[in-house]
């Protein structure tokens, strides 16, 4: 039978370990030292230091680095979009808003929001109230809302992190990459080639994206009202 070593979270009044559970340090202590320290210096250690706790303290709250950042991100997100006014009367400005919103608040954020690796959640609950209650209010069911949340948030990260990605001058990400493939395949591909010899900006593609969307919502609608 193994004995698991005991769990330290710092000295105590005499200068000796303590042992047992690490304190309960709550996120929104460790949101605050987060943001504190510059991103490139973030770690669970950093952190630490900042509290004046062992690392486990804080590891027993957030599993790593990649974690402190989202958390950073989705914070600094609901900060950034706490004043959006999504309009409630109009489905269609309703997801124009939120959306162009989002993708703001995304890209003011900077290269930290790089970090995380998926679409934000609660950094989005507030345009995501008012966007999901636009929708059903406008006759949407909630499955459709709700589904229609989740692809607009994937949109706008992608659009998020083309743009947080490009280089200065505006270019696609993949811009170089292309061309690369284009230079070789102009025989084979003429096609492709001819297609993305045209550079759009991750804007006009949001709203290329958010078109497509509020049609696919309009035909949708018209087909249930005449079923």
């Amino acid at each position: 039978m193994t004995t698991r070593a005991p769990v330290t979270d710092g000295p105590d009044d005499g200068g000796r370990p303590r042992t047992g559970r690490p304190p309960k340090l709550s996120l929104e202590r460790i949101v605050a030292a987060a943001r504190e320290i510059d991103p490139e210096a973030l770690s669970i250690t950093s952190v630490a230091e900042a509290l004046g706790v062992a690392r486990n303290a804080v590891t027993y709250r957030v599993g790593g680095r990649e974690d402190l950042l989202a958390l950073v991100v989705e914070r600094e997100l609901a900060e950034r979009l706490a004043g959006l006014e999504v309009p409630a009367d109009d489905w269609k400005a309703a997801i124009v808003a939120a959306s162009e919103g989002m993708l703001d608040a995304l890209v003011a954020c900077g290269p930290t929001a790089l970090a995380i690796t998926r679409a934000p959640r609660t950094g989005f609950l507030g345009p995501s109230e008012q966007l999901l209650a636009a929708l059903t209010s406008a006759g949407f069911s909630d499955a459709i809302a709700g589904r229609t949340l989740a692809l607009l948030s994937e949109v706008v990260y992608a659009a998020a992190r083309y743009t947080l990605e490009a280089p200065a001058g505006g270019a696609r990400p993949l811009e170089g990459d292309l061309s690369a493939v284009s230079a070789g395949a102009a025989d084979r591909f003429p096609t492709f080639v001819r297609v993305f010899s045209e550079a759009w900006s991750p804007r006009e593609q949001l709203r290329f994206s958010l078109d497509l969307v509020i049609a696919g919502l309009e035909r949708d609608r018209e087909a249930t009202r005449s079923a």
